[in-house]
């Protein structure tokens, strides 16, 4: 386990699948198999290249288990990785 920020948290989604966890507003941890790798995401559920920026006041990821976009509000710190899964390579 380590414990990352949210930026840090989305250099890893780039590049893994993730599991992690963070602490949601009402104070429950909730845990997640998130990736922003696209080869993990059905090609109906891809963003278009504009869509990838981050351009929210919350940080997205695709959510593996709910085969669906997700949102960590902007007041989560920090984000705990439990491990990660498939390391992508830069240079595929």
């Amino acid at each position: 386990m380590k414990t990352v920020t949210i930026g840090e948290l989305h250099d890893i989604l780039q590049r893994d699948r993730v599991h992690f966890e963070y602490k949601k507003k009402d104070g429950t941890l909730r845990q997640a198999h998130g990736t922003l790798q696209i080869a993990f995401i059905p090609e109906s559920l891809q963003p278009k290249d504009s869509q990838m920026k981050r351009e929210y006041a919350n940080f997205r990821y695709f959510d593996l288990d709910k085969n669906a976009w997700r949102s960590i509000g902007s007041d989560v710190a920090e984000v705990i990785v439990l491990c990660k899964y498939n390391t992508i390579s830069s240079d595929s």
